[in-house]
């Protein structure tokens, strides 16, 4: 979910949470799923924060608390935790918190995936180039588009060398990265068509060192 998209999907939550004449327990049911699928997004599902709601609404909802106050209190307590939650979530966007913790998880999920691939090419035949070379392709195109989202707004399935030429038009992608990144599209196309005769190890080692560059360089 993009930046812009969270912040308005975490002010109509707030405003249903200020919303008056509606049942307190459809509304706390609606605020805890909303914010813990923002949270889920942003945080991951298990980081803490996730956690700590998820355990509060359990707990709210046990035989041992019900002894404590009716539902629609139980909620109302639930609701305010959230509205929190939000609060501080909606902080953390302000302050360009989110964006760094999402590039850092960005940046570690594609690395996994260079390891895998660096992995799967170290196997001998030409099946194992092949699957590392779609691995690669697949890891270029995402880190480009990671780029063009996080660096110049291209948000949605444009085409690459559109998302490239934006990049170039901010200064992110400047020579030779540029030309080089131009010249994988090539690769790019001939692994996600199996047009395996045109791909070679060399090759697919080349395009996930580049891959690794970018990573570093902007992640």
């Amino acid at each position: 979910m993009e930046i812009a998209a969270l912040k308005a999907r975490i002010e109509a939550l707030l405003s249903l949470a200020k919303a008056e004449g509606k049942d307190s327990v459809a509304v706390g049911n609606e605020l805890l799923q909303g914010a813990l699928t923002i949270m889920g997004s942003v945080y991951g599902t298990d980081s803490l924060q996730v956690s700590s709601l998820r355990n509060l609404a359990e707990e709210l909802s046990s035989a041992r608390t019900k002894e404590s106050g009716s539902l629609h209190f139980r909620m109302g307590l639930l609701s305010s935790a959230v509205v929190g939650a939000l609060e501080n979530l909606k902080a953390d966007l302000e302050a360009g918190l989110v964006g760094s913790l999402q590039k850092r998880i960005a940046s570690e999920v594609l690395t996994d995936f260079i390891q895998l691939a660096r992995a799967v090419l170290n196997e001998p035949g030409d099946g194992a180039k092949n699957v590392a070379a779609v691995l690669t392709a697949s890891l270029f195109e995402d880190t480009i588009r990671r780029m063009g989202a996080t660096f110049a707004g291209v948000i949605g399935r444009d085409d690459l060398q559109n998302v490239i030429d934006a990049l170039k038009k901010i200064g992110i992608l400047q020579s030779p990265q540029l030309g080089i990144a131009q010249s994988y599209l090539s690769f790019r196309n001939h692994a996600l068509h199996a047009e395996w005769d045109k791909i070679d190890r060399a090759s697919v080692n080349s395009a996930l060192a580049f891959v690794e560059q970018l990573l570093i360089k902007h992640f």
